[in-house]
């Protein structure tokens, strides 16, 4: 191209620039001797080397060349904008030219055409580009590296590293997991750990089973309940610490679910579907003193039931899970911490921070689009009177959905003295969002009873006996 003969020939620019003014190809002639510069012609210098300075009018061939972004463009010439090298290209325009495949379609004078890849197809102004075939699915999160060894803090050295694969070992072979459990717990914040421990399915189970044992939920003396309590608290924190703020990790778990949900794990009565979602045990003990709500269930360690309840929250991202935990009467299990002792409902200190926690859950997976939560799906439905739930609150038959507005009402009245206690944002938002809720779906049932009346027959005709005639 012309851009490079200048460059060899720097002092023969202007007799060149002469030659293409006069449409001589100087690619088929020979070197003539260098006439003097002309006047006429005005030269761009962004240095003091004469050898990189150009015409400050574009000086066309029959060839495309690159025009420079300070260059004017006169009438008359082909011009294209190349996207692969970002750069303007000018020819002169021939009328008398063969056709040329390149050439197809391009405009003539300042009109600019985008030179794509040939394989790029075109798309409307308001559309997408087309993804190619086998293209890698798209994650906010980028590639997840491990911890450098200089990085600092708790998951920044290679001791880290092979205490990690040491604990998980031990964990999935089912030695003794205490320390495997402190280890993992304190571990799993980091993005790069916590999707090491969902994407394997032998630790995700593991932590499972040891967070849903049945000894948590009926304790006794003789069973070694306080270590169950202990190491399901720790299972608990890892699975939450797993999946704060890691999607990835979440993603994991999703996969594994259906497999995971219909594990039968030692020392269990159920399913691990159904037994992840539990929260408060079902059973009365008789030693609290406690009676109807949530049973008097102060036998049971609040921490554990806070770190459960954090677990859950995570796993609620996910809109698999969230539907199931749903569909298993996980709301009237959040109810029953709220509802931990009906004697002094919102007044139990040791219950608070695990209250507070289950709280947060609805507000941030069902009732606050601020904090992520997916509208529409919960509170759905009416409410029993005051008069009916008051009656159930005294009876030990439990807590059910058609309460549940009720107890948060009277679970904030606890704390009407504190008018930024959580429980009255929590019972705000359960209001309006039932409300729009119970519009929307009258909304959905009266628009499909509709279709159903304007897409049958409103009448038919019916043959009577042998008569032939026929009736409406």
């Amino acid at each position: 191209m012309v851009r490079h003969r200048l460059k060899m020939l720097p002092l023969n620019l202007i007799a060149l620039l002469s030659l293409m003014a006069f449409g001589v190809n100087a690619s088929n002639q020979p070197a003539q001797p260098s006439p003097s510069p002309s006047a006429d012609i005005e030269l761009i210098c962004h240095t003091d080397n004469p050898a990189e300075c150009y015409p400050k009018i574009f000086q066309a061939t029959e060839e495309f060349q690159i025009v420079k972004p300070d260059q004017d463009l006169p009438i008359g010439l082909h011009v294209r904008l190349n996207v692969q090298t970002g750069q303007k290209e000018a020819k002169l325009y021939n009328p008398e030219e063969p056709d040329n495949p390149a050439l197809a379609g391009l405009p003539v004078d300042h009109s600019v055409v985008v030179v794509d890849d040939p394989s790029h197809q075109e798309v409307g102004q308001d559309e997408k580009p087309p993804i190619p075939a086998n293209a890698p699915k798209y994650s906010s999160e980028g590639k997840i590296k491990p911890p450098s060894a200089g990085s600092g803090g708790s998951s920044g050295s290679s001791a880290d590293g092979s205490s990690f694969l040491t604990s998980l070992t031990i964990l999935k072979k089912g030695l003794d997991p205490d320390g495997a459990l402190e280890m993992l717990s304190e571990i799993a914040h980091d993005i790069y750990y916590g999707l090491k421990i969902a994407e394997d399915y032998e630790t995700v189970r593991a932590l499972f089973c040891l967070a849903n044992t049945n000894q948590i939920f009926a304790p006794s003396a003789s069973d070694g309940s306080s270590t169950a309590i202990s190491r399901a608290r720790l299972a608990a924190l890892t699975i939450s610490s797993s999946l704060q703020n890691n999607p990835t990790a979440l993603a994991e778990i999703e996969k594994h679910w259906s497999k995971l949900s219909n594990e039968w794990c030692p020392n269990t009565s159920t399913e691990l579907g159904k037994a992840i979602f539990r929260l408060v045990p079902h059973y009365s003990d008789s030693s609290s003193g406690g009676g109807g709500g949530g049973g008097g269930n102060s036998a049971v360690d609040p921490s554990l039931t806070k770190a459960r309840i954090s677990a859950i929250s995570g796993l609620l991202k996910s809109d698999l899970i969230r539907k199931e935990f749903l569909s298993n009467a996980g709301m009237e299990r959040l109810l029953e911490v709220l509802t931990v002792d009906s004697g002094s409902v919102g007044q139990n200190e040791d219950w608070e921070p695990a209250q507070r926690r289950a709280g947060l859950l609805v507000l941030d997976n069902f009732l606050d689009p601020d904090m992520g939560a997916k509208l529409g799906e919960w509170p759905i439905g009416t409410q029993a009177s005051d008069q009916v739930c008051v009656q159930e609150n005294k009876s030990d038959a439990g807590v059910s959905a058609q309460c549940w507005d009720w107890y948060a009402k009277n679970f904030a009245a606890g704390h009407k003295k504190d008018k930024g206690h959580w429980s009255h944002e929590l019972v705000k938002k359960l209001g309006e969002q039932r409300k729009v809720n119970n519009s929307n779906q009258a909304k959905k049932q009266q628009k499909s009873a509709k279709g159903k009346v304007n897409g049958s027959e409103p009448w038919k005709k019916v043959k009577k006996g042998g008569s032939g005639k026929e009736e409406l």
